[in-house]
């Protein structure tokens, strides 16, 4: 893996606010590409089912425009030969991390002010839809550092921890296919929009990540591949 190469070349990244309809569109336009390989997407294999399952069962199949962005992609390419990619830990990974490492003081201050997150967190996706997302994630931003602030272990397990994981798994999947002599191809990334620019900064030294991973005392483990 050279560490040289900067593997952003490789990826699309396109920044989600889950479950938005400017998130599917978003998604719809970044797949018109003639050199997608792949798609990868922040889910997990269970999260990845239950979606896939929740809209195949939903009554609103046909006409809802709040299909999730991970779903339409992986339709999109359910008639070619595209590879989709699951990066993401599972829930109980993300808890048993979580509830293994947090204080009762941080809990208790998170308790405080979950409300005031989960109002700018709404308030984040009315701008996002109405396509102001630069506003949209300096709000999102902004719940971030309040979680840093008032509970550091969950900002470590969800934010920069999984970052070092989801980036550490992109690469996986990129050397994949530089091993089988491409180098013209394209990865879309559908990742959510908070932590785009800490996985570009990643991959531009993506030897590093895996250096950052056995730091932490984080083994590597591949993601999966859909059938």
């Amino acid at each position: 893996m050279p560490d040289d190469l900067n593997y952003n070349k490789f990826v699309k990244f396109v920044g989600t606010a889950h479950f938005s309809e400017r998130s599917f569109s978003d998604v719809v336009e970044a797949l018109n590409s003639p050199n997608i390989i792949a798609t990868c997407l922040e889910l997990c294999p269970y999260r990845y089912e239950y979606l896939r399952n929740l809209c195949n069962t939903c009554l609103l199949k046909n006409s809802c425009s709040k299909k999730c962005e991970f779903v339409i992609a992986v339709d999109t390419f359910n008639f070619s030969k595209i590879d989709v990619w699951l990066l993401d830990l599972t829930q109980e990974e993300i808890a048993a991390q979580i509830l293994t490492r947090a204080s009762q003081e941080e809990a208790s201050s998170w308790r405080r002010v979950k409300n005031y997150i989960a109002q700018t967190e709404a308030y984040g996706l009315t701008l996002w839809e109405e396509g102001l997302k630069d506003e949209a994630l300096r709000l999102f931003n902004g719940d971030l550092t309040i979680m840093k602030e008032t509970f550091p272990t969950l900002w470590e397990v969800l934010f920069s921890e999984r970052n070092l994981l989801l980036a550490s798994r992109l690469i996986f999947v990129i050397v994949q296919y530089l091993k089988q002599g491409l180098d013209d191809f394209e990865v879309v990334a559908l990742i959510g929009a908070t932590h785009v620019e800490a996985l570009k900064e990643k991959l531009k030294k993506p030897m590093g990540v895996f250096v950052s991973l056995e730091e932490m005392g984080k083994a590597f483990t591949p993601p999966f591949l859909v059938d």
